[in-house]
């Protein structure tokens, strides 16, 4: 059985509350992990010769939302530089 993270008035862990001595570290050691997989992969893959990599082009796309057609691609990357993600 796992202990609730929210204290007694619903708030959610955060350095502010002192909260996040609650969270079990493996979960940060999780976190941390997989940020640094994706992030050594997508170094990796900016590294290669592969002339389709742009930034940002991990080639994942699990729910296919990234347009089929050049011209909705070339709008779309300019939406992502524009909203600075």
């Amino acid at each position: 059985h796992l202990t609730s993270l929210v204290d007694a008035s619903d708030r959610a862990p955060s350095i502010l509350n002192g909260g996040l001595g609650k969270v079990n570290p493996f979960y940060w050691i999780a976190i941390l992990g997989a940020a640094s997989a994706i992030e050594f992969y997508g170094i990796n893959k900016s590294k290669s010769t592969d002339d389709s990599y742009f930034p940002g082009n991990l080639g994942f796309d699990p729910l296919g939302v990234y347009p089929k057609n050049e011209a909705d691609q070339k709008n779309m990357q300019l939406a992502e530089i524009k909203n600075g993600r």
